[in-house]
């Protein structure tokens, strides 16, 4: 008796660790608030860069300027002739040029949610477009090769290791998910909105125009995906947990077999 009590013990906590592994594993998520009226990257964040590309096919990009507006209304960008006295309050858009900001992130990362601030939706629209970077990025240092989107079209940066995630239509004040598979990448693009990018990912394209789209970044949610400074990747596996889980699947089948060996005996 004292034998099978202590087999059923042994059993419940074989039961209990499997409970655990099984249990979804908590990660925590990191929030990068843009809420500054001059240049402070927030933690976490290597660096920000602005830049714009005009909208036919042989356009390509070209350094602009970040426009910081405090946590009120968020980051803009100014590209081309404009100015900070001209457009002393401007968005990230697709008039005339698509403006779009860059942000390097400290390690890979997955992008889950951003929130504009300030879409004016009785004029305008808020569509944005989410791309991230594939290939090997350094760790620090300026960025080389396809990693470096100046100089280059919108097909040039799809064809060489940038992919387009999706395409969404923001509404203010609300985190928009923006990355349902999980993909990682210490490079992510956020542009205003062009069909150009792609189509079939994000929101209906009923909801997308090409035009009349004004947003300022304020916050960005992502979470850690990787160590180092590398690209993209997938979040598919992971290998710890999954071998605990086995292992303890395998010694709770050992335990109940004997189990039912002892008691057959």
């Amino acid at each position: 008796m004292k034998f099978e009590k202590c087999e059923d013990i042994m059993t419940r906590k074989y039961l209990a660790i499997t409970a655990l592994l099984l249990a979804p594993w908590s990660v925590n998520a990191t929030v990068w608030t843009i809420n500054s009226t001059s240049s402070v990257t927030p933690a976490g964040i290597q660096s920000m860069g602005a830049y714009s590309v005009g909208t036919t096919s042989t356009s390509t990009f070209s350094p602009a300027t970040l426009a910081w507006y405090g946590s009120a209304n968020g980051l803009g960008v100014l590209s081309g002739s404009e100015t900070t006295s001209s457009f002393p309050d401007h968005a990230v858009d697709n008039s005339g040029r698509i403006e779009a900001v860059l942000f390097r992130f400290d390690g890979s990362t997955i992008l889950d949610k951003l929130t504009v601030g300030w879409p004016d939706t009785t004029a305008y629209d808020s569509d944005i477009s989410v791309i991230r970077y594939t290939g090997a990025v350094p760790a620090t240092g300026p960025l080389t090769g396809a990693a470096d989107i100046s100089g280059k079209s919108i097909s040039g940066l799809l064809s060489n290791s940038w992919e387009f995630v999706g395409s969404y239509n923001t509404v203010g004040d609300v985190a928009e998910d923006i990355n349902p598979s999980n993909l990682s990448s210490s490079l992510w693009l956020i542009s205003a909105y062009s069909s150009s990018w792609g189509s079939g990912k994000g929101d209906p394209s009923s909801q997308l125009n090409n035009s009349n789209d004004y947003f300022k970044l304020t916050q960005l949610v992502g979470t850690a995906g990787g160590s180092g400074g590398g690209g993209g990747g997938g979040v598919g596996s992971v290998p710890e947990p999954t071998s605990l889980l086995l292992l303890a699947s395998g010694m709770l089948g050992w335990r109940m077999n004997r189990k039912s060996q002892t008691i057959a005996a």
